[in-house]
């Protein structure tokens, strides 16, 4: 799911340095043009198979054991588009992340 939302980025930075503007009367020129972008269809991939190892995953443990683990995204993706694209994060985000993780360690020692 992180990849898939690096790639969602990359991809809006495309758009964004493009002609094509999204509106409802072009519609179907701009989702063509966001078929062209290797981006955009990797992201869709990618979150194919993270839906397809989602459903696995249920299948082996609880939902309210392993839906907590989504959070971790909002650590993970801030942290990658430091690195990938710059983006700076205050400290107010280290604490928020540091809640979440021990959140997630707090609940799953209780299963």
């Amino acid at each position: 799911m992180c990849t898939g939302q690096v790639l969602f980025k990359k991809t809006s930075l495309i758009l964004a340095g493009s002609e094509i503007k999204f509106s409802i009367l072009n519609l179907a020129e701009y989702i063509l043009n966001l078929l062209k972008i290797p981006y955009f269809c990797l992201a869709i991939l990618v979150y194919s198979s993270a839906t397809l190892f989602w459903l696995f995953i249920l299948q082996k443990i609880p939902l309210s054991l392993a839906y907590p683990f989504t959070a971790l995204a909002m650590v993970i993706i801030p942290v990658i588009s430091i690195f990938i694209f710059e983006e700076k994060v205050s400290i107010n985000y280290w604490f928020g992340a540091s809640l979440i993780v021990l959140g997630i360690l707090v609940i799953s020692l209780d299963s």
